[in-house]
């Protein structure tokens, strides 16, 4: 099962015959799936007897309804003289058969065994009397339970009468005493009346004549009831006007942003909120609101007093800045930068994530303040603050500590030290690069002077959760003074294992940008065979062939690519290489058929002209867009789905065809995989390593193919290196193979060389 199956098992040759349904037959020759000229048919029947054009004897099931009564042996009989079987046959003697199928309506067959005499007296009608004469002690006992029954309810009746009488009578009393409390209730409603008439006019007068501004606003819509005189003094409108408007006119945030200040006025446990207020010539002035409902003439309205707290804030702010911040370039100073460092090391004890301290000083700033004067020298330091702020996050903290000195926290780095370095170093090149570009300094006549200068820049890592602040500082200005020594406008680590690794990285970024121009890279191909072993296509992948350590697996050098933006002029090379392939395959009538997968980074698919650069490959090179396959990954295409969908769907009505690459490892939604304009699902070899020996494997690799039949993909599965993995993957329906089992990845040469004449590849090949 399923019975399609077996008609692909006849066709290949692993089956001499099969036994189906014919209606599955007829399914597959309507879809396209099988041609009805291929197959014998044993014992066809003729089209105008049987509604099948491929009908046998056993068309339409079976041939007459037997009723239960009847004999197994009879059935027998009857169903071997329908069905032509001789009684001394082998099918007539081992076969069991069975003749009742259920009819729609059974009306026509009653009225048969009517006819027939089958049932007893079919004409009988019943009366009354027979009724009553079968029936007697029933009806009798029946007659009497009613009578009690109604003599329980006249006994229920009367009793409810009575209470009823009863409780008319205490309704009669409960009134009276209602009345004489309604009268008490009238007469304390009418006293209150008149205290919360005589509050309610000491308010009002309290609110005409108070100093500070007032509102009472309607709390559904905002609405402005009333404003006193100071109000409309604080505000600059006129009484009339101010009490016309709404209150989001005068506010300037946002109701998500006002909705978030209560929040926040709640958790700090304050009863005033603070908001922006605009007045009426346009300036703005932040205000502390007191709010408190009160009812006025029946309606619940919001009181409001009004504080400016212009002044205080901005005064607070300038102590804030003193306090914390330094006054020429509006960094963060020492105190500041030492209690964030301080937070950071607690943090780090929370999350298990690494930082980094980078320390550094401008080389030669001396020389600036003496040729034109500390004017310019606190130009350039200002320009210094902006250019470090430009190159790092809005989570690290960039400080002043004096003169010409900085230092910069990078926090929540990974919590890999190696990875962290590496996360540092990129950082401190960042701001090495931007503060070595020209600075233009304004001269005192208004000139512009061009001025150079580099900086020196010592990094230390800390991933110990008790790190001392001090140590850490002292390792970061040690390493300064390394990068100073070592020549100035350069970078150096405080741990030697660390700069040791930076270099190492440095080099081999330069070897790989000389292998990319002088023709290092290759490309190796990874063959990929249907159910039958034979090729279809192969996977390209690349190979560095490096002059002295040989040839370089992608793994040690493809996410410095991918760090570099190196890996896009890789990934255009890779392109357009594999189409020159498969345009120099043309002429072969093996291989001009296969199909070449591409793998796509992030970076590659993200540009905005990628669709533009492989349509111009595929142009360039005059080949057919359906014999190039590229791969992706659910995190590559999952970044912009939406923008993902686009270029995937230009290329597609193009001819290119996609591949989703490692499925099933990440987190992709079956939404976004039913709006994929998606060819083929590849299942991760992670999955089919173990599939032999784990049960949890084998279940994931069904539910892919399962997945992928639904949404009408093909599968191929990569990893494939024993027979044990092929026939299990075969068997769950995988259609596609790729693995060590068929071919490792070989150059050009060797794929070429593995179907010379196009035939089915065998294990191990």
């Amino acid at each position: 099962m399923p019975q399609d199956k077996v008609v692909r098992e006849v066709l290949a040759g692993r089956a001499d015959a099969g036994f189906v349904r014919s209606g599955i037959l007829e399914s597959m020759a309507r879809e396209g799936k099988l041609d009805l000229a291929r197959i014998k048919l044993l014992n066809p029947q003729p089209a105008g007897v049987f509604p099948q054009r491929v009908s046998t004897d056993l068309y339409p099931e079976w041939p007459f309804v037997a009723t239960a009564r009847v004999s197994e042996a009879v059935v027998k009989k009857v169903t071997l003289a329908l069905l032509q079987i001789h009684p001394d046959e082998r099918a007539a003697v081992q076969g069991n058969y069975y003749a009742f199928a259920p009819a729609g309506n059974y009306a026509a067959a009653e009225a048969i065994m009517q006819r027939l005499q089958y049932l007893d007296q079919p004409n009988r009608e019943f009366r009354l009397r027979d009724v009553a004469r079968q029936y007697a002690l029933e009806l009798i006992a029946a007659a009497l339970l009613i009578l009690l029954l109604v003599i329980a309810v006249l006994v229920h009746l009367r009793r409810v009468n009575r209470n009823l009488l009863l409780l008319q009578h205490r309704r009669e009393r409960m009134a009276r005493v209602m009345a004489r409390s309604n009268e008490r209730l009238e007469r304390k409603v009418e006293v209150r009346t008149r205290e919360l008439q005589q509050s309610e006019n000491r308010f009002r007068s309290m609110f005409e004549h108070h100093a500070s501004p007032m509102l009472l606003i309607e709390p559904a819509e905002g609405a402005i009831v009333n404003a006193n005189h100071a109000a409309a003094a604080f505000y600059g409108y006129p009484e009339a006007r101010l009490r016309s408007m709404n209150i989001a006119e005068i506010n300037m945030m946002s109701p998500q942003e006002i909705s978030a200040e209560r929040s926040k006025a709640m958790h700090e446990e304050r009863n005033y909120f603070v908001f922006p207020h605009r007045l009426a010539d346009g300036g703005v002035r932040t205000v502390e609101v007191h709010s408190s409902p009160v009812v006025m003439a029946g309606r619940t309205l919001l009181f409001s007093i009004v504080h400016d707290i212009t002044e205080r804030q901005e005064l607070e702010s300038r102590l804030q800045d003193m306090a914390f911040y330094d006054p020429l370039t509006h960094l963060a100073n020492r105190r500041l930068m030492l209690d964030r460092l301080r937070q950071a090391l607690l943090a780090n004890v929370r999350s298990g994530q690494c930082g980094a301290l980078i320390f550094l000083d401008l080389d030669n700033f001396k020389k600036l303040n003496d040729l034109h004067g500390h004017a310019k020298g606190d130009q350039l330091l200002c320009e210094v603050a902006r250019r470090i702020l430009s190159s790092i996050r809005q989570q690290d903290t960039a400080a002043r500590l004096g003169g010409d000195e900085f230092l910069v926290m990078l926090e929540t780095l990974s919590d890999s030290l190696e990875t962290a370095v590496i996360q540092a170093e990129m950082v401190a090149e960042k701001i090495r690069s931007a503060l070595a570009e020209p600075y233009l300094l304004t001269g005192d006549g208004g000139e512009v002077i061009e001025h150079h200068c580099s900086s020196s820049i010592g990094v230390t890592v800390f991933c110990d959760r008790q790190q001392d602040i001090d140590i850490l500082l002292k390792r970061a200005d040690m390493a300064m003074y390394e990068a100073k020594q070592a020549g100035r406008d350069t970078i150096r680590f405080f741990d030697p294992a660390m700069q040791a690794a930076i270099e190492q990285r440095a080099g081999l970024e330069n070897e790989l940008r000389s292998a990319v121009e002088s023709g290092q890279l290759r490309l190796f191909y990874q063959v990929q065979v249907d159910a039958g072993r034979k090729v279809q296509g192969a996977e390209v992948l690349l190979r560095w062939q490096h002059p002295r350590r040989g040839l370089v697996a992608p793994g040690e050098f493809i996410t410095l690519a991918e760090e570099t933006g190196m890996i896009l002029p890789i990934g255009q090379w890779v392109l357009e290489t594999a189409c020159a392939q498969i345009k120099a395959w043309q002429p072969h009538p093996v291989l001009r058929d296969l199909t070449l997968s591409v793998n796509v980074s992030a970076r590659q698919f993200a540009q905005t002209d990628f669709v533009e650069k492989v349509m111009l490959a595929v142009r360039h090179h005059a080949i057919n867009p359906l014999l190039l396959k590229l791969e992706l990954t659910e995190s590559v295409v999952l970044e912009d789905i939406e923008e993902s969908i686009c270029k995937m769907r230009a290329l597609k009505d193009f001819g290119v065809r996609f591949a989703m690459d490692d499925f099933g490892t990440g987190y992709s939604s079956l939404t976004y995989l039913k709006r994929l304009p998606l060819d083929q699902l590849k299942i991760d070899q992670s999955f089919v390593r173990q599939i032999s020996n784990d049960q949890a494997d084998r279940v994931m690799v069904m539910a892919i193919v399962d997945l992928a039949m639904n949404f009408e993909l093909d599968i191929i599965a990569e990893g494939v290196e024993t027979e044990a993995q092929f026939q299990l993957l075969h068997r769950f329906g995988c259609g596609s193979f790729q693995g060590y089992l068929f071919s490792k990845p070989v150059p050009l040469a060797e794929f070429e060389a593995l179907l010379p004449q196009g035939t089915a590849l065998e294990p191990g090949v």
